[in-house]
């Protein structure tokens, strides 16, 4: 009689957990304005139009802080944006739509990012500053890995997105030795992948080794390097890039200094050709813009010409993480490239 009336509850139990798996819990932590704002330099082919910006509640979940977002990137098969602490840990963010419009951001889940031992990264070790997603595109759901760009120990890492290490990516010689950098945390700031180059990475700041110029420079792994003309000459860093639709890099550099500090970014398109690169500047928002001029870290291609930006909130208390909705588009109807 026991028996029969533990089956009878047991059975259908077991169905349920078997019928119904477990679903992660998905917390709102989004404020959105809406905008339709489209800024361009006179000269540019392109032009940024403001579509949204999310602040992000400066809130832990189990332990993981929405603050000091380094990198972002952007996986279409599984529906989640990643974002990169500079802390060493990740976060498994969802944007939601309503009407075309992004309306929400959910914070799914964090993990931190491990070594070969599977230990937490610390110290030095945990210096994350930029990602890529790999494998987000092919229509498969399961095989995404994060390529992960580093400071202060420069290094190129390939993770699960459960923060699993899975290997190491060799860089050119020059890249591995931090003594070739301006500074420690002057090293690996963004990661990128590009159709015909393959994996292309940079540092904040020109190594040691280039020519005194105002420029930022971009490596492929086999060497091949870039050089690109900075807008702020005395304090312009590399600090993200994405790949976008037709080839080209997006890329984010940001300037903090001077006598009264202010920041400004500029997005630069970067067309790479064999030897050589050619840039369209596309806009720069600094103090007289009065919006966007804060710490932004990086961006990532969303769906076709649209992309997210991400500030470092530097874990200020009364600060907040912002998440720009935006997209990039032509001017004109026929372009060179």
């Amino acid at each position: 009689m026991i028996l029969r009336f533990l089956l009878t509850i047991l059975v259908p139990l077991t169905w349920l957990l078997i019928t119904f798996p477990s679903v992660t819990t998905a917390e709102s932590i989004a404020e959105i304005e809406q905008f339709d704002s489209t800024y361009s330099n006179e000269a540019s082919l392109y032009e940024f139009n403001l579509l949204a910006i999310a602040s992000l509640s400066n809130l832990t979940i189990d332990g993981f802080k929405v603050s000091e977002l380094s990198g972002l990137a952007w996986d279409d098969d599984e529906n989640l944006l990643y974002a990169l602490s500079d802390n060493g840990y990740l976060l498994h963010l969802r944007p939601v739509f309503e009407n075309s419009k992004l309306a929400d951001v959910l914070f799914l889940k964090g993990n931190s990012l491990r070594d070969r031992n599977n230990r937490t990264l610390r110290y030095k070790e945990s210096d994350s500053e930029g990602l890529v997603v790999k494998h987000g595109n092919n229509g498969i759901q399961g095989d995404s890995r994060l390529i992960i760009c580093f400071e202060r120990i420069p290094r190129l890492v390939e993770y699960k997105t459960d923060g699993t290490m899975l290997a190491g990516i060799p860089l050119p010689a020059e890249l591995s030795d931090i003594r070739n950098y301006k500074g420690e945390n002057k090293s690996l700031e963004a990661v990128t992948i590009h159709g015909r180059f393959g994996i292309i990475t940079g540092p904040e700041h020109p190594m040691n080794s280039q020519p005194a110029k105002f420029g930022l420079d971009i490596y492929s792994l086999n060497g091949r390097h870039w050089s690109f003309p900075v807008h702020n000459e005395h304090y312009g860093a590399l600090v993200g890039m994405t790949t976008m639709p037709d080839g080209s890099l997006l890329a984010l550099e940001r300037a903090y200094g001077g006598i009264f500090p202010a920041t400004e970014i500029t997005l630069h398109r970067i067309f790479l050709g064999e030897d050589k690169s050619e840039i369209n500047t596309i806009y720069t928002f600094d103090s007289e813009t009065d919006i966007l001029n804060e710490n932004f870290e990086d961006i990532t291609r969303f769906k076709g010409d649209t992309y997210f930006m991400v500030n470092d909130d530097n874990n200020h208390p009364l600060k907040r993480t912002t998440l720009v909705y935006f997209s990039i588009n032509k001017k004109l109807a026929n372009e060179q490239h």
